[in-house]
């Protein structure tokens, strides 16, 4: 959609602010921007669908005000408006504030989705699996994907609600580890800034491998966990409750068996905090905790009291000691 294409575009948009389209333009609108990406060959329908909700989560954080007290009058759709600003060329909404969540069709054909909020983001694979995003998690696929293995990177946290399909298999793959999924519900942690990889099983089957020692790939059943460290060549399997782990999900926060450090960094990133750390004293000692609905503050006085620790916030800064 380019304004030479559609010469009248600049009109529309003037008629689109000043809230004066009519419900047939609006509909002329909404054919365009459902028809965006059709008419290029190597656009699949999931990557025009991706372009789409990119484009859209762009305009929801760029907006001016006054459109913005506009278009929630009845009967004003987000397609229509999406189209009208694509069609103008509008480079300035592409330059604005960066989407809560994006997605992006890089030249080498990977599509990359990442959560660059502190919420949790749900997506849609094209073989309908579905993955929730923790803060600032990032999954990329192939545009490939489902025609022979379904293969995906994980950076980040995320909930895997996998389709089954023995025909394709489904593989993640993070920086330690290789999971090989058949139909399943589990939880994976694969923070960059963290040691530990960690698998944890809630329903169906999946085969775990190190990728620094693929001797050690093994099964795991639900109600257990399977954690490899970087610095290790053995992977650690455990009993564990996957539902608890994976509670995030559904808004609670939860650290199971990990550092102290990590637990209070995971936890300010997802409230937007930095962490400054002057009292280190057992800050690599395991902890596991659950809050299901809290203040930022009650959840970090509780992890500060067992943990026999003090802090202070100052601005977006949280420095224990």
């Amino acid at each position: 959609m380019t304004p030479q294409k559609y010469p009248g575009a600049q009109a529309l948009l003037e008629k689109f602010h000043a809230g004066k389209c009519s419900p047939e333009e609006l509909e002329i609108l909404d054919r365009w921007y459902n028809g965006l990406g059709e008419g290029t060959p190597d656009l699949s329908a999931l990557e025009a669908d991706l372009l789409r909700e990119q484009f859209l989560a762009s305009f929801r954080n760029a907006l001016p005000p006054a459109v913005v007290t506009w278009w929630r009058r009845p009967g004003i759709r987000w397609s229509a408006a999406a189209s009208i600003l694509l069609m103008a060329g509008t480079a300035w909404l592409w330059k604005g504030s960066p989407a809560r969540i994006s997605g992006s069709l890089a030249p080498n054909g990977m599509v990359t989705i990442s959560n660059h909020s502190t919420g949790i983001k749900q997506v849609t694979l094209p073989d309908s699996s579905h993955i929730w995003l923790n803060a600032y998690a990032t999954v990329s696929w192939k545009k490939d994907f489902n025609q022979h293995e379904r293969s995906i990177t994980l950076t980040g946290e995320g909930f895997f609600d996998v389709h089954a399909s023995d025909k394709h298999p489904f593989i993640i793959h993070t920086r330690d580890m290789a999971i090989r999924v058949l139909g399943t519900q589990f939880n994976v942690e694969a923070y960059a800034a963290e040691k530990t990889t960690r698998v944890s099983l809630l329903q169906g089957k999946v085969q775990v491998e190190a990728r620094k020692n693929k001797s050690a790939a093994t099964v795991l059943k639900p109600g257990y966990a399977a954690a490899y460290n970087s610095g290790e060549t053995l992977m650690h399997i455990s009993e564990t409750d996957a539902a608890k782990v994976a509670a995030w999900k559904d808004g609670a926060f939860t650290a199971t068996d990990i550092p102290l450090k990590d637990a209070v960094t995971r936890l300010c990133d997802r409230h937007g905090y930095s962490v400054k750390w002057k009292n280190t004293t057992d800050i690599q000692k395991n902890i596991t905790v659950i809050f299901k609905t809290d203040s930022f503050t009650r959840m970090l006085d509780n992890i500060c009291y067992i943990s026999r620790k003090q802090y202070k916030i100052s601005d977006r800064e949280v420095t224990i000691f």
